[in-house]
């Protein structure tokens, strides 16, 4: 591949921040489970986990509303390589969360080198309209964690790039990268200097 920087977003949750690891660390030390990260075996993690929904929806609320409070840590090297695109393209995040303002206090918490002026996050609600944002921003490639969502945005011609986790190891079509080093590697650099922020 020979993405330019400005082709490409991202999405928040398992590919720019580490969430379901601190769902798991969660999940054992609030509620006494003995779960381990690659037991996450399916994105609809309730239909492969063991355990009460009502543990599982209290996590998920402090995930989703303070991301920025407790200890949810950027994938490594994810706050190197968003940085460096930020500094030949504003960085576009879109994410199924239901609002943008905890991710942007997360970014201002653990990448504060991606300032808000060059950070957009797009926040759907549901995955299905992570299609649309996508489009109007003529976004051409995408890493995602989801393969449900990949199949979608491979079906409208946005190129998915999938961010192995435990959950889409099954056989699939797409382009696998599992680190950052990897996504950076996919990137065509050359030519971009800061003044192509625009």
């Amino acid at each position: 591949m020979n993405i330019r920087p400005d082709e490409i977003a991202f999405d928040f949750d398992g590919v720019v921040a580490d969430t379901f690891r601190v769902f798991v660390k969660l999940a054992n030390e609030n509620y006494h489970y003995n779960i381990s990260y690659n037991d996450i075996s399916d994105y609809q993690f309730m239909k492969v986990l063991n355990m009460d929904r009502t543990h599982a929806l209290e996590i998920l609320d402090i995930l989703t509303n303070e991301p920025h409070v407790i200890d949810l840590i950027p994938n490594e090297g994810a706050g190197e390589i968003l940085t460096r695109i930020t500094d030949v393209s504003p960085l576009l995040i879109v994410t199924a969360r239901p609002f943008a303002g905890p991710v942007e206090l997360w970014f201002a918490k653990h990448i504060p080198q991606v300032g808000p002026d060059c950070l957009r996050v797009e926040a759907t609600g549901v995955n299905t309209a992570k299609l649309e944002v996508l489009m109007a921003h003529k976004v051409k490639y995408f890493i995602e964690d989801r393969l449900d969502t990949c199949f979608m945005l491979q079906d409208a011609g946005i190129t998915p790039i999938i961010f192995s986790q435990p959950w889409n190891r099954q056989p699939q079509p797409f382009k696998v990268v599992k680190t950052w080093a990897d996504i950076a590697g996919l990137i065509n650099w050359n030519g971009f200097a800061r003044n192509n922020l625009s």
